[in-house]
């Protein structure tokens, strides 16, 4: 009797893993571009929100390279120096 529950919660975590995934298709499939855009730009946002300038350096050099963390940064200067 315990191999059957298992079996079953195991088949229903699997149906709630997939029911999952059909309702993020649905949200994005419904989303206007600049909709999809801009949630994905809060998502990527919240990844470095609470990291430090050297953790946001590495980050950005290991996705980028230096040359573009220091564009980066002249960027982010200038933005607020205006």
């Amino acid at each position: 009797m315990y191999a059957l529950v298992l079996i079953m919660n195991e088949l229903n975590d699997r149906i709630l893993s997939r029911l999952k995934d059909e309702y993020a298709e649905a949200v994005v499939e419904n989303m206007t571009q600049r909709q999809a855009f801009s949630y994905l730009r809060q998502v990527i946002y919240n990844d470095v929100a609470v990291l430090g300038s050297e953790d946001v350096k590495r980050k950005i050099i290991k996705a980028f390279g230096e040359d573009k963390y220091q564009e980066m940064l002249e960027d982010a200067s200038k933005a607020i120096s205006k």
